[in-house]
């Protein structure tokens, strides 16, 4: 028969194991959240306009209202 001693060993190796798991498990999808919440960022920095995009946006926009001045002074004349 196990001394008193000896179940209680195996009591708290027993709930050890399964706070262990717990947290292995916990860990493991905390581990999947990043994973997904990076490919999510990196979709996003692909889709949205970068800097350059902008700058040339703007610059065509630009030249598109130096044409329609131009046009507007034209009519007036």
């Amino acid at each position: 028969m196990m001394t008193e001693a000896a179940l209680l060993s195996w009591i708290v190796t027993g709930l050890l194991g399964f706070g262990m798991y717990l947290f292995k498990r916990n860990l493991e999808q905390t581990q999947d959240d990043i994973r997904e919440l990076k490919r999510q960022q990196d979709r996003i920095k692909e889709d949205y306009l970068h800097k350059n995009d902008f700058r040339e946006f703007k610059t065509e926009l630009r030249s598109m209202f130096e044409e329609i001045k131009t046009d507007i002074k034209e009519l007036k004349k």
